[in-house]
């Protein structure tokens, strides 16, 4: 009876949105939990379970930062995914064309180098007319000081064309960059759960448009009464079993969290235990029991 009312529990707190009824459910789930070790300790298992729910660690639903209409879609629901593959695109033919016209910009060195031999040619007349000047004499103070300004509209120029060079530059990174922000990429090695959105459908900045899972690594999440979760630490290795459609298996877990707060609705205490799920035992969003030893 406890185990049917166990995953009774479970499977309502799902259902509940809100935060009052979540933190009763909570505490009716702990007050389950504790009657299953009574009966438990009552038949000689020293052992207290937790029901709690399983989850994937990486669990991603993706987005763009830019309007657009989906011109292509590379993967398919339940496609595997590896991490930086493209998994849809925008159509970027005006991006497209920037780029080029941005890298031509940019790569026309003809001005610069003109600059820069123009700058070689005055700083050798500059300096034989100045050694003429200081030597013979032959050359008037006038035509050095005409020199020296030439010399330096011609060092000023070669610096602008400098600056407008790097700036064609960063113009033609700022072009890449909008080109790929039309382009969505995975950031995790996954499964392509839900596509939201097909091709020709047009799309909103920030409109969810996948659904990427990795279930190799899950966890478990469990609420807990304050005084069992005093004997818990994070790294501490835990016994769960997870339902896997109509029987349970044992998973070894590690517990990467235990919540310094109790939550102020039901009184617990939040717990998560990784474990390892790479050959897809267990489906995410499954119930489980976390086993414990007991403190008597």
């Amino acid at each position: 009876m406890v185990k049917l009312m166990l995953n009774y529990l479970v499977i309502c707190r799902k259902r509940i949105i809100s935060t009052a009824k979540r933190g009763v459910l909570l505490a009716l789930i702990a007050s389950v939990s504790i009657l299953a070790w009574g009966e438990s300790a009552s038949c000689g298992q020293e052992q207290l379970s937790i029901s709690g729910i399983t989850e994937p660690i990486k669990d991603v639903t993706l987005s763009l930062s830019v309007a657009g209409t989906i011109s292509t879609i590379f993967f398919k629901e339940g496609a595997r995914i590896k991490e930086g593959q493209t998994i849809l695109e925008l159509d970027n033919k005006l991006e497209e064309l920037e780029v080029a016209r941005r890298k031509l910009l940019w790569e026309s060195k003809a001005e610069v180098e003109s600059a820069a031999e123009q700058v070689a040619t005055s700083t050798s007349l500059l300096e034989s007319t100045r050694e003429l000047f200081q030597s013979t004499a032959s050359v008037s103070k006038e035509e050095l000081e005409k020199m020296e300004l030439e010399h330096k509209l011609a060092v000023a120029e070669h610096k602008r064309l400098q600056i407008a060079e790097e700036r064609e530059r960063i113009e033609y990174e700022m072009a890449l960059q909008n080109l790929y922000k039309r382009s969505l990429k995975s950031p995790i090695n996954g499964t392509l759960i839900k596509l939201f959105l097909q091709e020709g459908e047009s799309c909103e900045p920030q409109q969810p448009l996948v659904h990427v899972v990795d279930t190799s690594r899950c966890c478990f999440v469990c609420n807990v009464e304050e005084w069992i979760g005093r004997t818990l630490k994070k790294g501490q290795p835990v016994d769960l079993k997870i339902r896997t459609g109509a029987r349970s298996i044992a998973k070894n877990g590690l517990i990467v969290f235990v919540s310094p707060v109790a939550d102020p609705a039901s009184g617990l205490l939040e717990i998560k235990a990784e474990f390892d799920n790479r050959g897809g035992a267990v489906r995410p969003g499954v119930a489980g029991v976390m086993l414990l030893k007991s403190t008597k």
